[in-house]
């Protein structure tokens, strides 16, 4: 007789989820206003198109043909640009699964820039992409993923604010997020860096502990960074941090090739 014991982690799985799944509507709460931004432009674009077509027809002279068609055109681009955004949130906000699919780590890291462009315009960032163009895939889910490269984005938005209002900080400091991936041997790594406050050892030893947070009360839960930290480490990857006091910080993410 063969006896066989087994731990049911469904439980665990399930709450998990739910967890992921409440800060990804955390970061969708506090950049609200950035996507109205977002949706607001293209509609502009389209009220101002129509109301373009409606004056020259009361006027009795109706655009001619070349210029129907371009202002059709920028109807139907503006369309275009609205529904991609509110497709783009409504994909984010849905429950991803735990799933192992092939990822190019490139495109979860572009479409951070859907959901927090508009932020970094806003606070005066420049961001530095350097994505490598033959970039192996790895194994993960493309929605947790980007949630990852959100919570490490708004997290260095915040750093690089934080060192703008010290009393003894540079009035010209650098506002500056760096991001790259490239290959090492059989890993894919993404390094995010930023010219913010940085942080101690003894911060960066507590970083990834659920609810350890650095900012004032209200503004943080301190989960967005131990949430990062259990995607990446599902995912067969880590996460490492280098970093000091007032010289900005840099995490390391690393990913086994998908074989």
């Amino acid at each position: 007789m063969l006896i066989a014991t087994t731990t049911d982690i469904s439980e665990t799985i399930e709450k998990e989820t739910q967890l992921i799944q409440a800060g990804k509507m955390t970061t969708l709460g506090v950049m609200a206003a950035g996507m109205a931004h977002e949706i607001n432009q293209p509609l502009n674009v389209i009220q101002v198109s129509a109301d373009y077509i409606l004056k020259m027809l009361k006027r009795g002279r109706p655009p001619e043909d070349a210029e129907l068609t371009r202002v059709a055109e920028d109807i139907v681009a503006a369309v275009e640009r609205a529904s991609s955004v509110i497709t783009h949130v409504r994909d984010f906000s849905r429950q991803a699964e735990f799933a192992h699919s092939r990822v190019n780590l490139n495109d979860p890291i572009r479409d951070v820039f859907k959901i927090l462009g508009h932020q970094l315009k806003v606070h005066q960032i420049t961001v530095e992409l350097d994505l490598a163009l033959d970039l192996p895939p790895v194994l993960a889910d493309h929605n947790r993923l980007e949630q990852v490269f959100v919570n490490l984005v708004s997290n260095a938005i915040d750093a690089i604010d934080e060192k703008s209002v010290l009393p003894n900080g540079p009035a010209d400091a650098a506002r500056r997020i760096g991001i790259r991936t490239f290959r090492d041997a059989d890993r894919v790594v993404a390094e995010v860096s930023d010219s913010g406050v940085g942080m101690s050892k003894d911060v960066q030893n507590k970083l990834f502990e659920p609810f350890f947070t650095t900012k004032p009360v209200g503004k943080g839960t301190g989960l967005g960074t131990s949430i990062s930290y259990g995607i990446v480490r599902g995912y067969d990857g880590t996460i490492d941090i280098e970093s000091q006091p007032g010289k900005g910080a840099t995490f390391r993410l690393t990913f086994p090739q998908a074989r």
